[in-house]
């Protein structure tokens, strides 16, 4: 029965976790229009969430130690509702609010590894491919509606819709606690030892390195390619509304990506299989015509495949709950800012080479090492430590 209640908790939290971000972009032209602000305050719309992702993943651990799990959650969803609900009011609340609502979501990201991790860490796998399912499915839906419930009603109130989700999670964590303490797999373990720190980790904890390495490149392939993919569609012969499209589908195929951990059990078989459809997928470029929209297919299925896994190597990385808060905060930290420079330096590169060729050789290479510290990571004795 606590699985079931987990479940419905992991996924109405995993709802939250892009809709509130990537469902504003649709709308940024009218935002534009309605304050009068130009293309860089929009722009700050989307970097202030990545660097916020970096800063709380950073204090979530400490927060952890000092209000507990359960307060944490509850009280990052409630931040999460009211910014949506305020920051529509002006300019400066957007900012501000959107501040508050990258600082929850961030918080989220890394307490949910924990909460799998205390009530069910048997089923992680499972639990994560749901985790990461539902983020794609509402990202998908909301940045589909947003525009159509602008038009309807107005922009400002599409926004506070938004806090529907993070209330409706809310409700059911306060609800299922008594459920998911009588359903518990095993104790959490507990140690005499002093409390592990971010700055431990930091500097002794070489698994936890490999996992944020990990997460990180991921990251920074998977938002170069967000950023740049269009424009290679287009300069290998596709019209702007085409090569939209494709992107779409690069976001929309990673749904049913999430699944296979469900299916496929061994991590080094995903991982085979992820390198194929990076390699793949960036090969398939060259091809031009077809081979863009394979290569969109193969791409965006496979940078959900690897997110994941990212995921789930966090989850199942200690029995402690300690310990995979402090790892997930930390990969979450180095991850986010690694991956901040992924979209700076591909575009860099396709000035300096003046073509795509050398960007594709480069994303491949970046795809190799990502997938060969998965592979060391998966081969690492310290795996459940």
């Amino acid at each position: 029965m606590s699985k079931k209640y987990l479940t419905m908790v992991v996924v109405l939290i995993a709802a939250n976790l892009r809709l509130a971000v990537t469902g504003m972009t649709p709308i940024f032209s009218t935002i534009q229009s309605a304050w009068k602000v130009d293309s860089t305050y929009t722009s700050l719309l989307m970097t202030i969430p990545l660097l916020c992702f970096a800063i709380g993943a950073m204090l979530t651990p400490q927060i952890l130690k000092q209000i507990g799990l359960n307060w944490f959650v509850a009280l990052s969803a409630v931040l999460l509702a009211v910014a949506n609900l305020l920051r529509v009011i002006n300019v400066t609340t957007m900012l501000t609010g959107t501040i508050l609502v990258g600082l929850a979501i961030a918080f989220l990201n890394v307490l949910v590894p924990t909460i799998i991790a205390q009530y069910r860490p048997n089923d992680a796998t499972q639990l994560t491919s749901y985790y990461s399912l539902t983020m794609s499915l509402f990202s998908a839906i909301g940045m589909g509606l947003v525009v159509p419930m602008s038009n309807l009603i107005s922009w400002q109130f599409s926004i506070q819709l938004f806090s529907i989700p993070a209330i409706i999670a809310l409700i059911v964590w306060l609800l299922s606690q008594k459920k998911l303490q009588t359903g518990l797999q095993k104790p959490i373990k507990k140690t005499d030892a002093q409390p592990i720190s971010f700055m431990q980790t930091l500097l002794h904890d070489h698994y936890a390195w490999l996992l944020a390495l990990f997460m990180g490149l991921q990251s920074l392939i998977f938002y170069s390619l967000n950023t740049w993919l269009p424009s290679i569609y287009v300069d290998h012969g596709v019209s702007s509304a085409t090569a939209g499209f494709m992107l779409s589908l690069f976001q929309l195929i990673g749904i049913p990506a999430a699944l296979l951990l469900t299916w496929i059990f061994n991590k080094r078989i995903i991982l085979t299989i992820i390198l194929i459809g990076y390699v793949g997928g960036m090969l398939s470029i060259l091809l031009n015509g077809i081979g863009l929209w394979i290569s969109a297919l193969l791409l965006g299925f496979t940078s959900a495949l690897i997110f994941t896994l990212a995921m789930a190597l966090i989850t199942s990385s200690s029995d402690q709950m300690e310990v995979i808060a402090v790892r997930s905060g930390f990969a979450q930290f180095i991850g986010y800012l690694i991956a901040a420079v992924g979209p700076l330096l591909f575009g860099k590169l396709h000035v300096i080479t003046g073509g795509w060729l050398s960007v594709i050789i480069t994303f491949i290479i970046f795809m190799v090492v990502t997938i060969s510290i998965g592979f060391k990571i998966t081969a690492s004795e310290q795996f459940q430590q």
